[in-house]
């Protein structure tokens, strides 16, 4: 079997970034006591290295330390927000592209609370217009706003900063889960209400950490209730930050790992991971966009776009070459729905799906090689 090239980043960031193994390994073997819950240094340890890596992961997404939250995953904060600022009987505008993190917990919501759920069609591929979210959230009273900041099918980039601000007051949510480690953002500058992300895309770090960015003035009913480590004279939860959205053993292993990624992406610099990961995207669509018999689906210009390459070939089913191309040349991709129908629904690629090729920072040219190499193989071996 060849050697694995690995092109679904969209899914989980693979290889982490340098580090963050030893970082992990380094935390339980040295400082895996549990924050909060006791004096002594292991406890002071632990707690000391959340702060730490709370401060960085702050600093790269733009957004005040105390208002960045730790949980266990972006479907947390996601289904935390929805749960906690949407009213019975509300309506909420969503953009085409919404992943199932997001449109399952608003169907749960449709039918036990009313709620109006309104999919905004956009342009051709799911592009937003910020005019056009400020008029639908003008035409009837608006609670909520909810836009995927990248989309994990096809890559298209929103402007949730300029939506954020014709919206206004109607509140932005956006998961960020694509977006966050893969193009520079500034939370705090961007009038956005919260940011979802996960850890471990293109933040680069370990699975099972989601992080949470509130903008001043925002607050959220905790999701979960129970030991926070401070205030246990008390029954109730503590109301101050961080506690108050924290309850419950922290990852404190996963954030010492999500650490030593945040410390990597800032040594090699952000910008230039991007325009990296850009380049290669734009080799693989201008080769595979000659390439009779494959179609290409939703294109952006590289600015416009997180690296994904979203596309079907003729006659061939996409599981089934998924399979061939990690089979023969070591390729993995994924192929199928991506938990994201509305999103397929959009680009008219239900229930087929599309096959995915997603590049990490530590991509490189010969991977974009193998992988247009393997097609142009595939279907020359189908017309002889």
């Amino acid at each position: 079997m060849s050697e694995l090239v690995y092109l679904d980043h969209a899914a989980t960031a693979f290889p982490k970034a340098p580090g963050v193994a030893a970082a992990m390994s380094r935390f339980l073997e040295q400082e895996a006591g549990n924050p909060g819950r006791g004096g002594h240094r292991l406890a002071v340890a632990a707690a000391r290295r959340i702060e730490t890596v709370r401060a960085a992961a702050a600093g790269l997404l733009g957004c005040a330390p105390e208002r960045l939250f730790f949980g266990p995953g972006a479907t947390y904060w996601l289904n935390a927000l929805l749960n906690g600022w949407l009213p019975p009987g509300g309506r909420v505008l969503v953009s085409a592209l919404e992943h199932n993190a997001v449109m399952r917990p608003l169907r749960h919501l449709e039918r036990r609370l009313g709620l109006e759920v309104e999919v905004l069609a956009g342009e051709p591929g799911g592009a937003l217009d910020p005019s056009t979210v400020r008029r639908a959230t003008r035409a009837r009273s608006t609670d909520l706003v909810v836009i995927a900041h990248a989309s994990n099918v096809s890559g298209l980039v929103q402007p949730v900063e300029e939506i954020a601000r014709a919206i206004a007051p109607v509140p932005l949510l956006v998961d960020g889960a694509q977006a966050a480690g893969a193009r520079p953002f500034a939370f705090d500058d961007s009038a956005v209400a919260a940011y979802v992300t996960s850890a471990h895309k293109g933040l680069l770090g370990p699975p099972g950490l989601g992080l949470l960015l509130l903008a001043e003035g925002r607050r959220l009913s905790p999701l979960l209730r129970g030991g926070t480590g401070s205030h246990s004279e008390s029954e109730e939860m503590p109301e101050a930050w961080p506690d108050a959205l924290e309850a419950g053993t922290p990852n404190a292993v996963g954030i010492a790992g999500l650490g030593a990624a945040l410390e990597w992406i800032e040594g090699q610099g952000l910008e230039t991971l991007s325009r990296r990961s850009s380049s290669l995207v734009c080799e693989v669509r201008e080769r595979l966009g000659e390439v009779p018999g494959l179609r290409l689906h939703g294109l952006r210009p590289v600015d416009e776009a997180v690296a994904i390459v979203a596309f079907t070939v003729e006659g061939e089913d996409s599981g089934e070459l998924a399979a061939w191309l990690d089979r023969n040349w070591g390729l993995a991709l994924r192929a199928g729905l991506h938990c994201a129908p509305a999103a397929h629904r959009c680009l008219g690629t239900f229930p087929a799906g599309t096959l995915r090729a997603s590049f990490g920072p530590l991509a490189t040219a010969a991977d974009a090689r193998r992988l247009v190499e393997a097609l142009v193989a595939r279907l020359e071996d189908r017309h002889r």
